[in-house]
């Protein structure tokens, strides 16, 4: 026998050795593997279940059930918990808190054995969340929960998905019904219990309805209170219809950022309709916002600090409320305040009447205190706003109208045939309380060269109809408006209609439709009942 075939014979012998060890050990490890699942599984499915109930129980603060469970351990760890419920702080009159159909855990069981146990995804099947009423007044409570969670509970979980879920918030009044937010889809990465963990998130609006998709840092989770539970990140608004909003119409869109505890959320965005109109215009006009606001996320209520709107050459600046002041009614108030101090007449015109051709055009200030009550109702029909406002060199678009302003000018200025006076300038002031779809005027004064008037009356905007009544104050007298023999008779009768400042007063109205009133003697009028002062000589 040679050296070499010794040697063959040598190795061999050890290469059976070493698989005999090899086999004897996997057959070891497979006989500790099916001991581990026919001994000890029962105890790690009971160990398992024990910590998740804890854990749920210590962070949510609340009182845990379980529908049914189940753990397997190979090829890795996969514990499924069907119909888990959580009543917050053991309040079974109230909603649950949580809600979930099924939860998938998926795990390293290595990584679940370590001291800081580590999860690799979560998967919740029909998620439902109910936040609680937050009363006003209310205790809210810190005791450092997360912090003692975090000691007792160090663990981590890489993600979270959820597709379909609900939020619920409830109301302080029990007979309001809850608001619902549609969540299509979310993820939850890097969570544990004494941070905030990254979400992304994907979820309905209801009024109006849009899809909205968020994302930033959510938590830590404050199971005292979880209205203080803070938020922070960034949104996008898309495709809001404003048409389910009655009396409005156009298609929203926004984005911007939000910070702060769930019941303070500051938000800071535009947004942009490029269609915005009125029911009682239909002109649709490109319509952009800036504002800043606070919202509580547990109940919907919005303030807002400021708010700039810019449509065609206008700007107004808006602050103000949308809250549920009406506890019996289904929707909420809206208490705005504007203010505007070089907007143009002619595109809040087009802004609120129906028409493509504005009846005026010229600069103009107004401040108004807007206020929409709840109901289900047209909005414009619920609308209510009282201000003033004053517009400078205004000028009418219709050329019959200008003409009637322009002979008024000549007129009271005394030179009726002077055709040099045109395209004369107006200015204009007034009060106006808007409700139920008409405008009230009240001191409503109108002012050309030489010439003013007076006036109270009604428009309904819908109809387009005008009725005013009030003065005509002329810097003339009354002969001077006109020439001839005519001038010659009204000489006998200036003393009859002579101002305090001499010239001419008048009692007119204005009434018909608004595309070509007609100006006339208002017989009926009691010049005793207008306390309307006259304006100085030479307005």
């Amino acid at each position: 026998m040679s050296v070499l075939s010794q040697k063959d014979k040598f190795l061999s012998a050890h290469a059976r050795r070493a698989l005999l060890i090899v086999g004897f050990m996997l057959l070891t490890a497979i006989f500790f593997v099916v001991f581990a699942i026919v001994e000890l599984r029962p105890k790690l499915h009971a160990v398992i279940l024990e910590r998740t109930e804890n854990i749920l129980q210590d962070r949510f603060e609340s009182r845990v059930q379980f529908a049914d469970y189940d753990v397997s351990l190979f090829p890795r760890v996969h514990v499924t918990i069907s119909g888990l419920v959580l009543h917050y702080k053991g309040r079974m009159d109230l909603a649950p808190l949580l809600q979930v159909d099924k939860i998938s855990i998926y795990a390293n069981l290595m990584s679940l054995l370590r001291a800081n146990p580590r999860i690799e995804l979560v998967q919740l099947d029909g998620l439902q969340i109910h936040t609680p009423p937050r009363h006003t007044g209310g205790e809210v409570m810190f005791h450092g929960t997360n912090s003692i969670l975090s000691e007792k509970y160090p663990a981590y979980i890489e993600e979270v998905r959820a597709e379909n879920a609900i939020i619920v918030i409830f109301q302080d009044n029990p007979d309001k019904p809850p608001r619902e937010l549609p969540i299509h889809r979310l993820r939850l990465s890097n969570l544990s219990f004494d941070r905030a963990a990254a979400f992304h998130a994907v979820l309905e609006n209801a009024v109006p309805p849009g899809s909205i998709d968020a994302s930033g840092q959510f938590g830590p989770w404050i199971a005292d209170e979880p209205s203080d539970t803070p938020a922070t990140g960034e949104y996008t608004f898309q495709d809001a219809n404003l048409g389910t909003l009655k009396g409005l119409s156009g298609v929203l869109s926004s984005k911007g950022t939000f910070t702060g505890p769930l019941n303070y959320i500051s938000v800071q965005g535009s947004t942009d309709t490029p269609d915005f109109a009125l029911r009682t215009a239909a002109n649709p006009m490109a319509l952009h916002t800036d504002f800043s606001a606070v919202v509580d996320g547990t109940n919907g209520n919005t303030y807002l600090n400021r708010v700039t709107a810019q449509f065609r050459h206008s700007t107004l600046v808006v602050s103000g409320k949308v809250v549920d002041l009406n506890q019996s009614v289904k929707s909420r108030t809206i208490v705005l305040n504007a203010v505007s101090q070089n907007a143009r007449v002619e595109d809040l015109i087009r802004l609120a009447v129906k028409g493509q051709d504005p009846l005026m055009t010229g600069s103009v200030k107004l401040q108004t205190e807007i206020n929409i009550p709840e109901g289900d109702s047209d909005l414009i029909d619920r609308l209510r706003l009282k201000g003033q406002f004053v517009i400078a060199n205004g000028q009418f678009t219709n050329p019959q109208t200008q003409e009637k302003v322009d002979t008024l000018s000549r007129k009271g200025q005394g030179q009726p045939n002077d055709f040099d006076i045109s395209g004369v300038a107006s200015g204009m002031n007034g009060k106006f309380l808007i409700s139920g779809g008409n405008i009230d005027f009240s001191h409503l004064n109108f002012g050309v060269n030489g010439a003013s008037v007076d006036l109270s009356g009604t428009y309904n905007v819908d109809d387009g109809l005008v009725d005013f009544h009030g003065k005509l104050f002329l810097k003339a007298k009354l002969s001077q408006t006109t020439t001839g023999p005519k001038s010659f008779f009204l000489k006998a009768i200036d003393p009859f209609f002579k101002g305090e400042n001499a010239g001419t007063v008048l009692p007119i109205k204005i009434t018909g439709p608004r595309e070509n009133p007609k100006f006339g003697l208002d017989r009926h009028h009691d010049s005793s009942k207008d306390d309307s002062p006259a304006p100085k000589k030479g307005e």
